[in-house]
């Protein structure tokens, strides 16, 4: 019976790795819907997982004083397996309860709301694992952590490929909690048999199937959709590897949402007309269309207007696509060509060239977006351009009003077009559009069009004042600072000002918030022993960076969710084998090789950034990129794993208490790191800068390690 309870509490390992990723995924892909999450709410989410989870290991300590200890760990672990479905329903409840419709949640409502969601699973979760721990070491009488933690990582390694490559694939979200449901539910039965406590068997068994029976009853995604959209009527729903799409109705106008945020409605005609006729009328002939993602919306309509001999439209999401095939027939006409990918990779690859290239995204809020506004991406742009070709991108209106945040937005994106084109307009409607050429760009829209026969409802002489256009035009040329900084893939200076804008409405002040984390930093730093030291620094190393390495992977291939699951999964498979290979590669442990693996982190951090800004190159194959992501996650999260286990080598006697302690101290600065460099590092330092500092820490952790070291 010893042997069977010992080999339930690995899996209960295992699967405590598994629900905790997969309950991670589960929550990013849900805030980017219900939050219209940007990279700091994902960060803010991210601090808040690994805090909590630390938060319950250091309480874990209290454990192994505990009497009754298994059926108390068996409530737990049946307390756990509801938690999930149980947190990511208060989400959408509270979307839908506490937030107007197209209402923007406040930031401070969103960290206080986030961090009680959060509170209960993360707390469960860091303590189980200390708790487990306990209960191997004391069956097996030797220090399990180094095992453990490899366990707990191989559970993570599969949720991480499971979940993203079926289930949010091929199911919707609250399908796949049902199925964690379940096996969570499982390994409560199998703790309950094989515990060997009779009365926990008679109670857990039935309870736990009843539990797996609910859930099944109800459409759970098709009922907090329809949360969302109060006074619509939800006429799709659908989750595809890129998100949620939904459609509503509305007075007869179709609105289409992606991840809960509206990208365009039917019969938007004025949007329409502006977006496609304030570009494509300063080209004398413009024969090839490149247009960046809005087809179905109606602008396609517009460009057919001047007669063109193809249209490529890039949509990166093929379900965007069918839905326009669904709804409307436009895109069955023979001159447009579909392309279903990242535009970036499709405008690397072809071979055509183009008289306009019409922008149809919305500001640069996320840094997914921000590579659509970069001199990277212009630079790209400008080698499938035909001489005196126009480009068009937009912002958010300011034609009545530049705020310093708008003035800040605009200004960098026209010194960033400047860059690649001699000639830059912008010209005010119901947004900004901004017009690039190297030819010369007019303000005379309503004569042009008139000129050209073109008919319009709004774009017209009947509706466009000329001089009107003129003075709102030159009052925000006015308003520009010559001196912006220019916006690239790598130093998103777009995506900064827009995350500035956004939290200036809530009354937050990024710089205060910077400050304050950096002396709660300082503190850690010298507070903690010499091994949580350096814990703490390389769990802020593999946070940070892991997160690096996903800003890299959206910039060089687009949506970064949809390689979030096996980016995750490559880090947790890393994590086991530096668990795993620790017996082996350190036989005797010293502070010495302590040291060692810190100045690896150095010296990885170091040659990181300058190795993906060789990949971003052009003309580098893409199967080499993909092998060197694979290997950077793979030796990053092996250090990492190394690392953790030579801590729990180091130390007192006391194993419960000392993988508390390693835990949460690695969760901590894994949580400190996330939200430092979403919010003042890469925003303030760029790429390379960012990744400087983690140089830097974990010198200064070596060093403090190397004045005090000793044998063990």
């Amino acid at each position: 019976m010893k042997i069977r309870f010992e080999n339930t509490l690995r899996i209960s390992l295992f699967i405590l790795g598994f629900s905790s990723l997969a309950t991670q995924i589960f929550l990013i892909r849900e805030c980017f819907s219900v939050l219209n999450g940007n990279e700091l709410v994902i960060g803010i989410v991210m601090a808040n997982w690994m805090l909590l989870t630390g938060a319950g290991a250091y309480i874990g300590r209290f454990f192994g004083r505990m009497k009754g200890k298994i059926p108390f760990l068996l409530f737990l672990q049946f307390l756990f397996s509801l938690l999930p479905m149980l947190m990511l329903l208060k989400l959408d409840l509270w979307k839908a309860i506490s937030l107007p419709s197209g209402s923007v949640p406040g930031l401070i409502p969103v960290i206080r709301s986030m961090f009680l969601f959060q509170l209960p699973f993360c707390l469960l979760n860091g303590f189980l694992f200390v708790a487990y721990v306990h209960e191997l070491s004391e069956m097996t009488r030797k220090n399990a952590t180094s095992g453990s933690y490899a366990i707990e990582s191989v559970g993570g390694m599969f949720a991480g490929l499971l979940v993203n490559i079926y289930i949010l694939k091929f199911s919707g979200m609250f399908d796949g909690l049902r199925i964690l449901l379940v096996i969570n539910l499982l390994v409560c039965m199998l703790f309950s048999v094989t515990c060997g406590i009779r009365p926990q068997k008679i109670i857990m068994v039935p309870v736990c199937l009843i539990f797996m029976v609910l859930p099944f009853f109800a459409d759970l995604d098709t009922y907090t959709g329809k949360l969302y959209y109060p006074g619509q009527h939800l006429i799709f729903h659908k989750n595809t590897s890129y998100g949620k799409l939904d459609v509503t109705m509305n007075a007869g106008q179709l609105n289409y949402f992606e991840n809960g945020l509206l990208l365009f409605s039917s019969n938007n005609e004025i949007v329409n007309e502006e977006s496609v006729h304030f570009a494509m009328i300063q080209h004398p002939v413009p024969k090839k269309i490149l247009l960046i993602s809005g087809g179905i919306s109606g602008t396609i309509t517009e460009i057919l207007k001047y007669h063109p001999l193809r249209i490529d439209y890039v949509e990166l999401d093929p379900g965007l696509i069918k839905l326009g095939q669904r709804y409307s027939k436009i895109l069955d006409d023979k001159r447009i060509h579909i392309i279903h990918g990242d535009a970036r990779r499709f405008i690397r690859q072809t071979k055509e060239k183009y008289d306009v290239v019409l922008v149809n995204l919305p500001e640069p809020s996320t840094l997914l977006i921000n590579r659509f506004y970069s001199r990277e991406f212009l630079m790209e742009l400008k080698q499938v351009l035909t001489p005196g070709a126009v480009v068009c991108e937009s912002l958010p209106t300011t034609s009545d009003y530049v705020s310093k945040s708008a003035a800040r937005t605009n200004s960098t994106l026209v010194q960033t077009m400047k860059t690649r084109f001699q000639n830059v307009l912008i010209l005010p409607g119901q947004k900004n559009y901004f017009l690039a050429s190297d030819s010369t760009l007019s303000q005379e829209i309503d004569s042009m069009i008139a000129c050209r026969g073109i008919s319009n409802l709004y774009v017209n002489s009947w509706y466009l004042d000329e001089n009107s256009l003129k003075e709102r035009s030159e009052y925000i040329h006015s308003h520009l600072d010559k001196n912006a900084e220019v916006n690239s893939d790598f130093r998103p200076v777009a995506f900064f000002q827009q995350l500035r804008y956004w939290t200036s409405m809530f009354e937050w002040n990024m710089l205060a918030a910077g400050i304050v984390i950096l002396v709660l930093l300082f503190f850690v730093f010298i507070s903690l022993n010499r091994i949580s030291l350096g814990l703490f620094t390389g769990g802020f190393t593999a946070s940070s960076l892991e997160l690096l390495i996903l800003v890299s992977f959206q910039v060089i291939y687009g949506y970064v969710f949809l390689a979030t699951g096996i980016i995750l999964a490559l880090f947790m498979a890393g994590l086991a084998l530096g668990a795993f290979s620790f017996n082996r590669m350190v036989p005797v442990p010293t502070e010495k090789k302590y040291i060692h693996i810190q100045i690896c982190l150095a010296l990885f951090s170091l040659g990181f950034p300058f190795i993906i800004l060789a990949l971003n190159l052009p003309g580098i194959p893409v199967m080499m990129v993909q092998i060197v992501f694979v290997f950077l996650t793979l030796i990053l999260s092996f250090i990492i794993g190394l690392e953790f286990s030579l801590a729990s080598a180091v130390g007192g006697k006391d194993i419960t208490l000392r993988t508390s302690f390693n835990y949460s101290a690695d969760l901590f600065g894994s949580a400190i790191g996330a939200i430092v460099t979403t919010l003042l590092l890469l925003p303030f330092l760029g790429f390379v800068a960012s990744s400087l500092v983690m140089v830097a820490m974990n010198l200064f952790s070596a060093g403090f390690l190397y004045l005090g070291q000793k044998k063990l």
